[in-house]
């Protein structure tokens, strides 16, 4: 049977992947996923078939050759602890997030920055990072109990919202651009019908999740 490896962030598995794999089990039980971690050169990882498919935001990867087609979409979010003063209320301010020490989404040695982080960064807003981390997932779970803010994608603080209580959850206190995940792949794929058994499931599971209508909905 066929084997695959898919290179995604801990964010995309829990939002995209996940539910892939359920869809997958039951309809090509003999296909093996390889889930990768990401990694700080996507595009290698295509070159040398390391990986079948690359999932990366298309604001990071940029203009590219490879063939792609787009997931889904999120936005931003900014999470502090719950007993956070910043916290009673249903805004955060410039000057509060400012003020706050931060934790941060990074990958690498060189610490890259999440979009979001870069975003800021290019805006030249000083920030006082005391932590990095190279998961999405573990933030909320490091911030509880602490004065830390940390942006946060809202997909997957809303599926973490169960395990990570005590969190709250605001809009940002400037606009964020949103990232778009997409699906990258070797043009030397592109007609072979496995691979696009893959990209079609792949595009369901994406489907089945909706687009950014509804985010923030309950306020928050």
């Amino acid at each position: 049977m066929r084997t695959f490896s898919i290179s995604a962030s801990d964010y995309a598995t829990l939002v995209l992947l996940s539910p892939f794999v359920r869809a997958a089990a039951a309809e090509a039980p003999g296909v093996t996923i390889h889930v990768l971690p990401r990694s700080r050169d996507p595009r290698q990882l295509l070159h040398t078939d390391e990986a079948d498919l690359v999932i990366e935001p298309r604001e990071l990867l940029g203009d590219t050759d490879f063939p792609s087609y787009p997931l889904f979409g999120d936005q931003w979010l900014c999470a502090v602890d719950a007993a956070n003063p910043v916290g009673s209320a249903q805004q955060i301010t410039l000057d509060e997030y400012l003020r706050l020490p931060h934790l941060v989404y990074s990958i690498g040695p060189d610490w890259q920055l999440d979009f979001a982080e870069q975003h800021l960064a290019q805006l030249g807003i000083p920030r006082r990072i005391e932590f990095t981390v190279e998961s999405f997932l573990l933030v909320p779970f490091l911030i509880r109990g602490t004065s830390l803010a940390s942006l946060v994608l809202e997909r997957a603080a809303r599926q973490l919202a169960a395990a990570a209580t005590g969190i709250r959850l605001l809009p940002p206190p400037l606009p964020l651009p949103d990232i778009h995940e997409t699906m990258y792949w070797h043009p030397r794929h592109t007609t072979d019908p496995a691979h696009r058994w893959l990209r079609e499931r792949l595009l369901a599971s994406a489907s089945d999740l909706g687009g950014m209508n509804g985010l923030l909905s309950d306020g928050t």
